[in-house]
Parts: structure tokens; sequence; C-alpha cells
């Protein structure tokens, strides 16, 4: 099927409008709110027993499951293929200072019960060594084609998905507007160095399928339909995990079906749609004791983007 770039571009825009309508419906206002997912490396390579071992402890802490989060009050917990335990944040205004120190020491209590009772510590930081072979701890259908897709796509697929770990950073999208002047300055924080990866970890970045990574090309003084028709084009021509096909050669693919897709990009800023926010992606996972000063300048400059130089 030959698809003219008229055609695919008519698809990419009414994608983009479909995701705006999409991300504007969270209901998100003001004052805006804000979360993060946290995630740490385990300080050995991990067994597919030590994963059931861990899921069986999160549980026992937890007062309900949806799907593979496991949710101890309003933190949600889940897992990695490398077995790097993410925590999920509640939403937080800038001034809810008391409920994010909360949330830091509830995490800290997970990991060291988890140190505890099971022999694993969890570690902050950006990436370790020596997982490439480790392991494929979540086997499912997803994790399973993204792993063989990056045993021979580029070279570090699988150092990328067992051996890092990251800290995203969320800010709700309440408006058109906020499209328009948070994409860009997004993308400016990815590639600073208060927020952005470290070189190490974008070495291996920059070597995990490419068409997945890094950031699409946008005209960022664009309007906000404009930048997500780009990002909808770009990812429109990324092979889709379960056909092997570019997903603009799958013509019946429906919108539900590209959402999906597009929590296969791994670039350094994205839309969830799930709640209406965007998320900063780069930030290498740290010490717990020195996020709080992190946060607080991601805070800051979203409450006062135009003072960023």
């Amino acid at each position: 099927m030959i698809i003219t770039s008229d055609a695919l571009r008519d698809r990419a825009e009414d994608l983009a409008g479909r995701l705006l309508e999409l991300i504007l419906s969270r209901g998100n206002g003001h004052p805006r709110t804000y979360g993060f997912e946290y995630e740490f490396l385990p300080d050995r390579v991990l067994l597919p027993t030590d994963l059931s071992s861990l899921r069986e402890l999160v549980l026992s802490a937890g007062c309900c499951r949806v799907g593979e989060v496991v949710h101890i009050g309003d933190l949600g917990v889940t897992f990695e293929p490398g077995g790097q335990i993410e925590y999920i944040s509640p939403v937080f205004t800038a001034s809810d200072d008391e409920a994010f120190r909360s949330t830091l020491d509830r995490i800290s209590v997970t990991n060291s019960r988890i140190s505890s009772e099971l022999g694993i510590r969890y570690i902050g930081t950006g990436y370790i060594p020596g997982r490439y072979s480790a392991p494929l701890l979540l086997t499912a259908d997803r994790y399973s084609r993204m792993h063989s897709r990056f045993m021979t796509v580029d070279k570090r697929g699988p150092d990328m998905m067992k051996g890092t770990a990251a800290i995203h950073l969320h800010a709700a999208m309440t408006s058109v507007d906020d499209l328009t002047l948070f994409y860009p300055l997004f993308c400016r924080l990815a590639r600073g160095r208060k927020l952005g990866m470290s070189d190490e970890r974008r070495a291996i970045w920059d070597a995990t399928d490419r068409s997945r990574c890094g950031l699409p090309s946008v005209d960022l003084s664009g309007t906000a339909i404009s930048m997500l028709t780009e990002i909808c084009l770009a990812s429109l021509k990324v092979e889709e995990l379960s056909s092997s096909k570019p997903f603009m050669n799958l013509p019946d693919a429906g919108f539900g079906a590209f959402l999906e897709h597009l929590t296969t990009m791994f670039t350094d800023v994205r839309f969830n749609v799930k709640g209406g926010t965007l998320e900063l992606r780069t930030l290498d996972s740290i010490p717990i004791e020195s996020f709080p000063s992190i946060w607080k300048y991601f805070i800051d400059v979203c409450e006062h983007p135009g003072q960023m130089g």
C-alpha cells in the first residue's frame, strides 16, 4: 500500500486533534498539580523468584491492586523489566510540601523493609553496568517483543530496560496554552544539566532504538496542534511492536491502538494522556535525600516558566 505524504499528514493531524481533546478532558485546573515516578535499581541482578517475593511483600503493605500497580494509600508501586521498583506519587500542588515529604518517607520505609526482609537494596542511581544479559523479569507480550527488538536494533536497548532508572516529572496540562508553553520548556529542560540525563545514560539512550528515543523534530514556536501533529507524524513512522510494521502501514488500527503505541515511545518529553500531564523523562534516579532540592527547582520553573533563561 502506497501512502502519500498528504495522506500521512492528514492522519497525523486527525490523531493530534483527538490527542489534544483527550489530554484536556482530564479535568486539570488551577492550582496546577504535579507528580513524579521514581525508579530505583536493585543492587544485584534479580531472578524471577526475587520478583515474586518483592510483589508479595509490596502487596502485603498495600491496600489494593489495580493491574500491576499496588497502592499503599495514595502511593503507587510497580516494577520494571530489570527488577527496578517504581513509585508513582499522588498529585501535589506547588505548596504541598508536607504531603511531598510524607510521600518520600513512605518510599524510604518501603525500600528499607525490602532490604531488611529480602536482602535487596534499592539504589537511587541512573545506571548500573552489567545488566545487559540479566533475566527479563516482566515477560508480558509487550516487554518480550520490545526486548527481542532491542537485541537486533542498535546496541543498548537491553541495558536501558534492565540497567537504568529515572525520575519522571509531571505537570498537569490545563489548557491549549499550557501545551504551547510547556512542551518547548520541557524540551529545553531535557537538554539542560540540572534535569537532563547524565552523559553515561544519554549514551545508552542514543544507542537504543533511535526511532523511539530522543526528541522528535518539532517546530517549538508552533501551535499546540502543530506540535502534536509533528509528534504524531514521527510516531506513525515507528515500528509497532506486535506487527513489526510502521504504524502508518496499519490503516485499520484505531485511536486506542495508537495510544498504546505512544506508550512504547521513550522520548525525553512525552504526553501522558491518562493524567493529562506532560512528562519530563530525562532525570537520572538519585538518592532520595537529594530529590527535594531538584523537586523545588522543577516546581519553581513550572510556576514561573517565563523566568527560565
